[in-house]
Order: C-alpha cells, then structure tokens, then sequence
C-alpha cells in the first residue's frame, strides 16, 4: 500500500473510534497507549479467525496456514533451524513465524493470543496454559577452559559468591528467580559483574574474559565442543522446559501437528546429544531414564 493510501486508512481509523493511535514526529511515528491496545486486540483477533480457517480447511487437506511460535533467543538460536526443517519436510503447506523473547514476555504473548505454541522455562502456572514437559538441564557456571576457578566437576552453590559473574535474563525471568532461592539457602549475597538479556550477549563477555557466566551447556556447545569454554554444573541446580499453549483457546490442525512436532524434535536432539545436558521429562514432569548427558566439561 503507498504511503499516502495508509496515511488514509489510518486517519480513517483513528476518526472511527475517536483516539489517536499513532503519534507523529521528526523520526517517524509510534504507537500510542491506545493503539498498543488495539494491536494486541487485534493480532489476537486475526490468529483465531486464522486458526478457524485453517482448522476448516484442514477436513479436506493436508495441515497448512501460519503458526506462530514462541522462543528465547538462546532456544532459537539452538532449536529452530532443526525445527523449521523438519516441518518443511512433513508439512510442507504449513508456514512457520518463530518470535523471540524472555519466558515471562512469551507467557504474557500466549495469553493475548499473539503466539500459538512456546517453549517455556518453568516453573509456570498451569491454571493460565496447557503445559506438556519437554526436559530439564542443569545450570551451569560457563567459563574459559583455562580458568582455574573452575577446575572440577560441580561447583558448590557456597562458591558462588566468590565468583565474578555475568548473569543472563530479565530480574524477573526464571534463572533469576532460580539464582534468589539459592543465595537464600547459601546465605551469601551475589554481586554480578554484569547483566545481560541474552545468552548470546553473556557468551561474548565470557569469551572477552570479563567472567563465568550463569548458564545452561547448550548456550555454548559450539566453543565446548572446540575447547575454548567449559560448563561446569552449579549443585542440583536445573531448568525444566515445558511447551505451552492457551489454555481454552481452541487451535488449528497446524497447530497441534507442529506441537507434536516440537515434541519430536526436542527428544531426537536429546537422543543424539545436540541438546547438551538435557534429560527429558515424562508427562508428570519426572526425569526419564538413560538421557544423554554429552555436552558438559
């Protein structure tokens, strides 16, 4: 559509429903509160009718139509080429929108209908989402592997706090939460050098030699596999991973097949050790046994 077309239709719009939607200025335009709100609405809207559509569709054809899927970025970064090739592959009419952010972004996503299906890091509320259990991996301390300080095959949650470290994820996200509980049983305060949003950001302060990182193996798995970096587990500590859909949100045939495909994917990477350290989780949340373990130091 040209410019002055949508300049229209925006006009048009916002003369409608009697609120300004876009605030105009030298750099461009922006959204105002009000057309936030109409956007998540709207996107919200558009994904059922979507989902209906297909699910219609879906009693003569094979699946087809968009599903939009929901990632951290370190999960993306890991998960989603192998995910996006094996659907190509099964379901060549269905078309993939991966979206990236931090777990508690992605909850508040599938709650407004903004995405179809995610990978969460738990714990989460399974009164808000239908959560099946995909596996859990231990969180490490990721460093130089000529760094002296991490010279065994766990760290103690006590030595922690001796630690320069760069911790990854927003204050309220579940590593954090998952570091709180652990400086409450230690009784030591941690003071981290930096923090950063991503894994991806965290994993060139380690390899810039800034300090360890707060982690999971498969952030790194690359510079592991090379030797430049080394993954050593904190105690017990672990993060579960659950896929989660809107729970009393009906969704399409796609839908659910790239669900179960998700499924799938994660056990193969698991089974073939491309998700470093994982070990899957059973529909009641248990460990299975006999999980691959490759990938740590």
């Amino acid at each position: 559509m040209a410019q002055p077309a949508l300049s229209r239709q925006v006009a048009k719009l916002e003369a409608e429903l009697g609120v300004q939607l876009l605030e105009r200025h030298a750099r461009g335009v922006a959204l105002t509160a009000e057309g936030e709100v109409l956007l998540s609405r709207a996107e919200a809207v558009l994904a059922e009718a979507g989902a209906l559509l297909d699910e219609a569709r879906s009693q003569w054809k094979e699946p087809q139509g968009t599903v939009t899927l929901g990632f951290s970025p370190s999960v993306a970064e890991l998960f989603g080429g192998r995910l996006a090739a094996l659907s190509l592959r099964r379901y060549p009419h269905v078309r993939l929108r991966i979206t990236t952010a931090a777990s508690p972004v992605l909850e508040s996503w599938i709650h407004e209908g903004r995405v179809e299906v995610a990978i969460l890091n738990g714990p989460t509320d399974p009164s808000r989402f239908l959560l099946t259990p995909l596996l859990e991996e231990p969180v490490c301390i990721i460093g130089l592997r000529a760094d002296p300080r991490l010279a065994t095959d766990r760290i103690d949650l006590a030595a922690l706090g001796r630690l320069p470290l760069v911790v990854t994820g927003p204050p309220d996200g579940p590593m954090q939460r998952m570091l709180m509980a652990a400086q409450a049983q230690t009784g030591q305060v941690l003071s981290p050098l930096a923090q950063v949003d991503t894994a991806v950001v965290g994993r060139q302060l380690v390899l810039a030699g800034v300090g360890p990182m707060v982690e999971v193996a498969a952030v790194v798995r690359a510079e592991v596999a090379s030797g430049t970096l080394q993954a050593v587990p904190i105690g017990d500590l672990r993060v579960q991973r659950f896929l989660a859909r809107a729970r009393g949100r009906a969704g399409s045939d796609a839908v659910s097949r790239v669900a179960g495909l998700m499924r799938d994917c994660v056990a193969e990477m698991i089974a073939d050790g491309s998700w470093p350290g994982a070990r899957a989780l059973d529909r009641g949340g248990a460990v299975e046994e006999h999980q691959s373990q490759q990938g740590l130091s």
